[in-house]
């Protein structure tokens, strides 16, 4: 199974094969770490704990207030609906890393990619259940109570020894390149930068190809089509996109059964 590279064609183009250069796909070696960063979360995810957080950053009170949100910690709603997200986002992010042509790989750092991965949806513990769990479709007003996540999950990360460009990722990863996405961009240490990408594109990606409270989910081929289209609209680095298809196609040649040799 190959999904298309990007190269400028239309979405409706048939699928191409794609095949990495011998230096894209270098495996990161996790190893302990992969127990590491998820003790990370696993640690956070207390609720005494996390009441410290909210009141060692008054910012955190004055944002629920101005939303009229209950300051309610729901830690086992948390890991019902977002845990096994977080794992699957910073599993996907390393394997998206696994396939950055090299200039890119050099930027980036697979520690910060995983460990913002891992962390990136904490602030959810605050988001009122009801909203969260939504089967509808929500309204403008609780879409903005949504989107107000990624600040919370800065915001009490902040309180925590965590470095700077996790916190960056964390805060930015429903941004995207043209900075229409949100929170707002400004005065930030990296802003939008390549480990931002690789863990905003590998949150997309696995949402699309999760089943939510509000949606089935899709396929691999339907979540890079609905992509491509971000793509093309400048939204989305399309080597980024590219680093994906390789590892999605990577994934699924290693799911397909091997047939025998005669």
């Amino acid at each position: 199974m190959n999904f298309s590279v990007y190269n400028n064609l239309p979405i409706g183009q048939i699928y191409a094969g794609y095949t990495p250069t011998v230096n894209a796909y270098r495996p990161t070696r996790p190893s302990s770490d992969n127990f590491t960063v998820n003790r990370e979360l696993d640690k956070l995810l207390d609720k005494q704990v996390i009441a410290d957080m909210i009141n060692s950053n008054p910012a955190i009170i004055s944002m629920l207030k101005q939303h009229n949100i209950n300051p309610v910690i729901n830690v086992e709603n948390f890991k019902k609906t977002t845990y096994n997200h977080s794992i699957d986002t910073k599993n996907k992010a390393a394997g998206i890393y696994n396939y950055l042509p090299a200039d890119l790989k050099a930027e980036a750092n697979i520690g910060y990619i995983q460990k913002g991965a891992m962390l990136h949806d904490i602030g959810k513990v605050l988001i009122p259940e009801k909203i969260l769990n939504k089967r509808g479709k929500l309204t403008p007003e609780e879409t903005e109570i949504m989107h107000l996540h990624s600040k919370l999950s800065d915001a009490l990360l902040s309180t925590q020894n965590i470095e700077p460009e996790v916190l960056n990722i964390v805060k930015y990863h429903h941004q995207n390149r043209q900075g229409n996405g949100y929170p707002e961009i400004k005065n930030t240490l990296n802003g939008f930068d390549i480990n931002t990408e690789v863990v905003s594109l590998a949150d997309k990606y696995s949402a699309l190809t999760e089943k939510r409270s509000y949606k089935d989910s899709m396929s691999p081929e339907q979540a890079l089509s609905i992509i491509k289209e971000d793509v093309e609209k400048g939204h989305i680095n399309p080597r980024v996109y590219n680093a994906l298809v390789g590892y999605v196609n990577n994934s699924a040649n290693i799911e397909q059964p091997q047939k025998a040799v005669a």
